[in-house]
């Protein structure tokens, strides 16, 4: 169990809460605090018509964070765009994409974590051949590159959501679902290949519980095995993954926000805005000085957001284990 007394006495910990706080915040109210111009599909970007083509606009009264140009088509599902004429607000993206990071964060550490310490307790449970079977197979997700799993899930599957030219062709309803529940390779990947940290650390936990005096009488009083796991076993030896869930959210957003700028697709606002200003930051002629709109403010959040799910992550491990501290 969390002593909330003891967390609550730490002042990093509160710092931490502040900086999620403030996101979540940010998230439920961003109709407020970015009204978007008229109702869209996804109101993450604010398209902006501008006379001059392809060079980022600085910030003004109309467009605090100024603007960058629209990227190549790098989301599956979404048309290419009506020309260089067109940029998006920064300052839009910034609020609105707060939805996206927290939607990505939370919801692909979770359904890993799941996963894992599934995977974990019951082979840890289980003992013998089928707990040495499935640590192989966790063994072998470990050593796949996650990076080779994006570009191949991107090729068996999204590439086919767009025809060459960028624009949506029809969809079968499974592909159209993927999109609505703003899925693409990089989330698919992530989630395939983060559980087996919880699944090691699980197995490890349970391993060393499962021969304790309470699990011997509950076996005794005649409990099955899923009661003896859910009900016994993973409460006892959750903690330290739960201390890894509020540090992988941050830890997620960064890395999937890595693999859109560097040129795979993905959904997440923040990551496709940057994509936008890329050229201007690291291109021939690119000066991050000049055009410090481009990447400054959406990194700076990213980071931040990291900042925040690790100081939770840090509090809730100095509250579990107090003599890590």
């Amino acid at each position: 169990m969390i002593n909330w007394r003891r967390f609550f006495r730490q002042k990093q910990n509160w710092l931490g809460l502040i900086i999620v706080g403030l996101f979540v915040f940010t998230a439920l109210a961003a109709p407020w605090l970015a009204p978007p111009a008229e109702p869209t599909e996804d109101p993450s970007y604010l398209e902006i018509k501008v006379k001059l083509l392809g060079l980022p606009l600085p910030p003004r009264p109309d467009s605090p964070l100024g603007s960058v140009p629209k990227p190549p088509n790098t989301m599956p599902g979404v048309a290419l765009g009506q020309g260089r004429s067109y940029q998006w607000d920064v300052y839009h993206t910034l609020v609105w994409g707060t939805r996206s990071a927290l939607y990505f964060g939370l919801s692909v550490t979770l359904i890993a974590a799941t996963f894992g310490i599934a995977v974990g307790a019951i082979s840890g449970y289980l003992g013998g051949a089928v707990e040495g079977i499935m640590m192989r197979v966790t063994d072998a997700f470990l050593v796949f590159p996650v990076i080779a799993a994006v570009w191949l899930i991107e090729r068996v599957i999204f590439s086919r959501f767009t025809d060459p030219f960028g624009f949506p062709i029809d969809l079968v309803a499974w592909q159209q679902l993927l999109i609505d529940l703003r899925i693409d390779a990089i989330w698919v990947a992530l989630v395939l290949f983060t559980w087996m940290p919880y699944a090691r650390l699980t197995n490890t936990s349970v391993a060393r519980v499962r021969n304790m005096d309470f699990i011997m009488a509950s076996k005794a009083l005649g409990a099955g095995g899923p009661r003896l796991i859910f009900r016994h076993l993973i409460p006892n030896a959750i903690a330290p993954s739960v201390v890894m869930v509020a540090r992988d959210i941050g830890a997620v957003v960064i890395l999937a926000s890595a693999f859109i700028f560097i040129g795979l697709r993905g959904r997440m606002a923040w990551a496709v805005v940057l994509v936008g200003g890329r050229q201007f930051i690291l291109g021939l002629g690119g000066n991050p000085f000049t055009y410090w709109w481009t990447f400054l403010p959406i990194a700076g959040a990213i980071v931040l957001f990291s900042i925040g799910w690790n100081l939770l992550g840090d509090g809730l491990n100095r509250t579990l284990n107090p003599r890590s501290s």
